[in-house]
């Protein structure tokens, strides 16, 4: 069952990295886009940024790790 919950944690972890990554790309074209989906993706980049962080808090550790 752990080894499963790893799997998972790695998996989101993944994804939230590539989202991360596409999010960014995404807006270093703003001319692109409107106003509106700008800010939409500014806020789900914030939201990305913020749950993989507090996922590599909870999954700390400690000191290297």
């Amino acid at each position: 069952m752990m080894n499963f919950m790893m799997m998972m944690t790695v998996m989101q972890t993944s994804r939230a990295k590539r989202i991360i990554k596409m999010l960014e790309r995404l807006l270093k074209k703003e001319h692109l886009y409107t106003d509106k989906q700008i800010k939409t993706m500014k806020a789900q980049l914030r939201v990305v940024k913020e749950e993989l962080a507090q996922s590599r808090a909870e999954n700390s550790k400690g000191f290297g790790s």
